[in-house]
């Protein structure tokens, strides 16, 4: 039983649903043959044969080829049952190819993608999810936003993203990169991720963490991120607005600006920061469907501070592994930051606890057998 794989998000592209459908095509072509076609990509390093990519970069194109050539390896190989939409940007793709050839439409949607705001968008893509045979939502404010948006109650599955936990456990030259980036003496505060606006980063230097830092001179916030340059949905320069408040702020010696840095460098990184972040706005045109930067420091033993908004109480236990606090509730978030900077002891427990929890729960063998069971998969075949 075979599946081929349609999405838009895929690697050499970073971020958190490019590596979410990676593990996913990874983890099922262990007992499964699996198929993708993707975006048009400058370099094909990491490719194998069963990888097909669009000729040319933009979306129309993507589009075009994706039903060709989709349309081309399913009236070859009668063997592959689902077709697997990475996002609801390819429902219509999905549903159309399904359609066509008999087989079974499943879309995964993480939450922007559903409540993305645009016409056309929502009358192309997100109402034709209602039609799929089977919805996978990353968490239950996806789920809800999918049965909001018309898809009936029991077409919806919950499948969290998973973690491998082996890789942000593994030894790294901490010092040696502590020592490079000039944080010997610091206590750091560590965001990860793409600087969307709902990340709230600017928000959070000026109205948290500027307090923290006169709390705690030692403190430092080390963002590592760039603006999403390839995202369709984000186009703002939320870098420079960062930047003009560190400025006006005069933070320069408590936040360092890290960019995109290799994925050992955010191991090293997530293993010598104090305390991740992930102060995410509540927003009506964009939402935090889940939060794996969550599940990234839980895996390397260390506590978060995420405020309570999308998808990411379903990353954190909130008082167990980590603190949750409202969105907006500035004052919330500079206490609890400033709690555990000072408490070594809270810090571990939340860190111990968090990092069993990611284990028991997350750990990408468990999440890919949810997988086979919500696409109707035979465990038992090979690829």
């Amino acid at each position: 039983m075979g599946i081929l794989v349609i999405t838009w998000n895929f690697p050499p592209r970073r971020g958190g649903i490019e590596n979410v459908i990676s593990h996913f095509v990874t983890g099922l072509r262990e007992r499964h043959p699996v198929k993708v076609i993707t975006t048009h990509a400058r370099t094909r390093d990491s490719d194998h044969n069963n990888i097909f990519r669009a000729p040319c970069p933009g979306l129309i194109p993507f589009a075009l080829y994706a039903i060709w050539r989709g349309a081309w390896l399913l009236h070859r190989d009668r063997e592959q049952t689902v077709v697997f939409g990475g996002s609801a940007l390819v429902a219509p793709v999905v549903l159309t190819l399904a359609r066509l050839f008999g087989r079974k439409a499943v879309v995964q949607t993480h939450g922007l993608d559903i409540i993305y705001a645009n016409a056309l968008y929502q009358f192309l893509c997100v109402r034709w999810l209602r039609h799929c045979e089977r919805i996978i939502a990353n968490s239950t404010y996806t789920a809800a936003l999918a049965r909001s948006a018309g898809v009936p109650e029991d077409h919806v599955t919950v499948i969290s993203p998973g973690i491998d936990a082996q890789r942000f456990a593994a030894s790294q030259d901490v010092d040696g990169v502590r020592s490079k980036l000039g944080f010997d003496t610091k206590q750091i505060i560590l965001f990860v991720g793409r600087l969307a606006k709902r990340k709230g980063v600017k928000e959070f230097i000026e109205k948290s963490f500027v307090h923290v830092s006169r709390e705690i001179p030692a403190a430092c916030l080390a963002i590592v991120g760039d603006n999403p340059l390839e995202s369709l949905a984000h186009r703002d320069d939320v870098l420079t607005g960062i930047k003009d408040a560190i400025a006006q702020l005069r933070l320069q010696n408590h936040v360092r600006l890290l960019g995109a840095v290799s994925d050992e460098q955010v191991v090293a990184l997530y293993q010598m920061a104090d305390v991740v972040v992930l102060p995410a706005l509540a927003s009506k045109e964009d939402v935090e469907g889940f939060g794996i930067v969550l599940l990234e420091a839980a895996a390397a033993a260390k506590p978060a501070v995420a405020t309570r908004v999308g998808g990411i109480p379903d990353a954190v236990e909130h008082g167990k592994g980590g603190i949750l606090v409202a969105p907006g509730d500035y004052d919330e978030l500079t206490k609890a930051l400033i709690a555990l900077l000072k408490n070594d002891e809270l810090r571990r427990a939340l860190g111990r606890y968090g990092s069993n929890w990611v284990q028991e729960k997350f750990a990408w063998p468990k999440i890919i057998a949810s997988y086979e069971q919500a696409l109707g998969l035979d465990v038992g075949s090979e690829s």
